[in-house]
């Protein structure tokens, strides 16, 4: 972790371009967490239907101008383009490190237990087999559709505890049957690297856009469930790196001789790969950021799984429609969206470089 901090540091000194990307994202993201105190004179979805479709700049100037212009219902287009930051930040970077989370552990443990490395009896493995099909379906999907429903905090609190007694009473259960069958203390090893594997491939050939095209039909749009589809389908790329990466370390000479000390395999990966892992990890979370803001102004452009209310890029650009000769409905937001994952994918590059030499040393 020092030594990547300290890479970055001499990064941010000596190139230029990295560091007027770096500049260009801090930017953003300290104007989206000032936004609140900005003296804005409208808001995102306030009407004024004296101006509709105004061009940017017009005069004359006063402090209640629409400076960049305004849309076919009047709305400012400063105002969107401006609360669009924040809604691309705070939806894509929850979501992007929640993915990237998963994609981590489950690439780690792939890489460093294989296919014979991790043993369980088949009690706990029966047990955790349904508390994972539990834990989906009352722990997420139901309560995500009962606070679309607005069914109120009481049911999705009865739903999640539900999604975790289940679980707990199969295993009491199991543990009382299991001293009278010895075929449920029996232990099996866990092929984790095939199953993540086979889960990657799977995950991977689902066209994500499709997928939430879908649900949109079934189920009304709703930002959590989007945010948890995104999730549950963006980890592999991060996945196959960390499994990657941690089978090379495996064999480095550090990692042998922290086993040979008599680590445990918990304090192998997260004490000792881990902190190697963080570099690649970080170049594929900014790589992916970049693409998760991309799919986020598409589905909104669309309005595909999102509340018709949210305030985004994508719902700026989509007002072009109906008048496309209001240019600056396409200018104001494409071009700050551009220049946002244009500076992602800068910093991703340069970042990729040094851990390239760092590998290559």
């Amino acid at each position: 972790m020092r030594q990547l901090r300290k890479d970055i540091q001499i990064l941010w000194a000596e190139n230029l371009i990295f560091r007027g990307a770096a500049s260009f994202l801090c930017l953003l993201l300290l104007l989206a967490l000032l936004l609140p105190w900005l003296p804005l004179a409208y808001t995102p979805n306030q009407l004024d239907l004296a101006h509709l479709y105004q061009a940017p700049f017009s005069k004359p100037f006063s402090v209640q101008s629409h400076y960049l212009g305004t849309d076919g219902l009047g709305r400012d287009v400063l105002a969107n383009v401006l609360h669009g930051i924040r809604t691309a930040f705070f939806i894509s970077v929850p979501v992007m490190v929640l993915a990237t989370l998963l994609g981590l552990a489950l690439g780690m443990v792939a890489g460093f237990f294989g296919d014979t490395g991790l043993s369980l009896r088949r009690r706990g493995m029966l047990v955790l087999v349904f508390g994972m099909a539990s834990m989906s379906y009352y722990g997420v999907y139901l309560p995500l559709q009962l606070a679309v429903a607005d069914q109120g905090a009481g049911k999705i609190a009865a739903s999640m505890g539900m999604g975790i007694a289940l679980p707990m009473l199969l295993s009491a259960v199991l543990a009382i049957l299991s001293k009278r069958v010895q075929f449920l203390r029996e232990s099996v090893a866990i092929p984790l690297d095939q199953l993540v594997l086979r889960l990657t491939e799977t995950m991977s050939t689902i066209p994500r856009f499709v997928l939430i095209l879908v649900l949109a039909s079934f189920t009304p749009p709703s930002v959590p469930l989007l945010s948890l589809i995104i999730v549950l389908t963006l980890w592999t790329n991060t996945a196959r790196l960390a499994r990657a990466e941690l089978m090379r370390i495996k064999q480095l000479p550090y990692f042998e001789a922290a086993r040979s000390i008599g680590l445990n395999s918990w304090q192998l990966m997260w004490r000792q790969a881990a902190p190697n892992l963080l570099g690649p990890v970080l170049v594929a979370f900014t790589f992916g950021l970049g693409s998760l803001l991309a799919l986020e102004s598409t589905l909104s452009f669309f309005n595909i799984g999102v509340p018709s209310d949210l305030v985004s890029w994508g719902r700026t650009i989509a007002s072009i429609r109906a008048n496309t000769g209001a240019w600056w409905l396409v200018a104001f937001p494409g071009a700050l969206l551009t220049l946002t994952i244009l500076a992602l994918y800068t910093c991703s590059h340069y970042l990729n470089k040094i851990i390239s030499k760092k590998n290559a040393a």
